[in-house]
């Protein structure tokens, strides 16, 4: 043991910790999501799991996301925050529970110490005295999957069409590193390119599945491409394409249409929804960079998380007017 690195050490605690039950779900997870082969999981334990996931790159020095998601899934809290806290030592930070050791709240800085703001919880008839301080950790992170066209116009001059396509991943990107910033577990194909899947279409197929909102980037040639009528003259739009045939396979069942939200980065317009959720209302324009404080990316937010500030909230009722005096 006393050879073991901090990680393993993690590792063989988190491995020990979960019962035979969440050791299946967190294989179901790691192969469904694209990480790892059925072939390679079926009969690994946690530990030896986690150990193939960094040979794989996916949990570089200082970057646990993924272990964290996976543990939010089996809602093991404690662990979570002991796998942040490794991966900020790891990139040279103080240690949230160290900080607490001494008497300060990490999440507390000189600008936003004693200043919690209060929010209102979705379906709330008044803004709950909750602080923003108190994590979601005690509710299930929201999975959400960003779903474009890296070409959204088409244009036929190929030049302005590879300056289309590059600005495209840079916004989408800034959106989804943005939501994530802000507790969002967001993910996009960019983020898998470096390690991809060994089949595409099952990864965005189980993405779109198991994501609590689709965010739909409109844009004339995205349409066309969910609409199944993808141009040939741009290179570009395929996985779209096939997002799109699994897009409106859930959309038969009508409990899945709030799932997936309409947003620009352009002027919001209509057209370049599609007819089937043109009654949805829709996010944006979306700045770039993305970040909190903006209004349509905090209404976004606001929206996934189901959550609203208090300046936001519809103010309380007061009482009705005595009646006139009569004489």
């Amino acid at each position: 043991m006393a050879g073991l690195s901090q990680r393993n050490l993690l590792y063989l605690k988190i491995s020990n910790s979960l019962s035979d039950s969440e050791v299946k779900t967190l294989r179901d997870s790691i192969v469904k999501d694209g990480h790892l082969g059925v072939a390679k999981v079926q009969k690994a334990t946690p530990h030896e799991m986690f150990n193939m996931l960094e040979d794989d790159a996916r949990l570089p020095e200082g970057d646990l996301s993924l272990l964290s998601s996976l543990l939010r899934a089996l809602q093991k809290w404690e662990l979570v925050e002991e796998v942040e806290d490794l991966a900020r030592e790891e990139r040279g930070e103080s240690p949230r529970r160290r900080a607490a050791e001494v008497g300060i709240n990490p999440s507390e800085t000189t600008d936003n110490r004693g200043k919690r703001k209060k929010i209102k919880l979705e379906g709330n008839e008044t803004c709950a005295s909750r602080s923003t301080d108190e994590d979601d950790q005690k509710r299930r992170v929201k999975r959400v999957f960003i779903s474009y066209s890296m070409d959204p116009y088409n244009n036929s001059d190929p030049s302005q069409r590879d300056e289309d396509v590059q600005l495209q991943r840079r916004r989408v990107k800034s959106l989804a590193d943005a939501l994530r910033q802000n507790g969002v577990d967001c993910m996009i194909d960019q983020y898998a390119e470096y390690n991809p899947p060994d089949m595409w279409t099952t990864w965005m197929q189980n993405q779109i599945v198991q994501a609590d909102y689709v965010l739909m980037v409109c844009s004339p040639h995205y349409l066309e491409c969910v609409m199944g009528q993808k141009s040939s003259d741009s290179p570009h739009g395929h996985m779209a394409s096939f997002e799109g045939k699994v897009i409106f396979g859930q959309l038969a069942n009508p409990d899945c249409y709030k799932k997936f939200l309409p947003v620009f980065f352009d002027k919001i317009d209509r057209r370049y929804v599609p007819p089937v959720l043109q009654g949805c209302h829709m996010y944006g324009p979306i700045e770039h960079p993305a970040r909190f404080g903006q209004e349509k990316f905090d209404i976004l937010l606001s929206k996934i998380l189901g959550r609203v500030l208090p300046e936001k909230c519809a103010p309380e009722m007061g009482k009705p007017p005595s009646p006139p005096a009569t004489i």
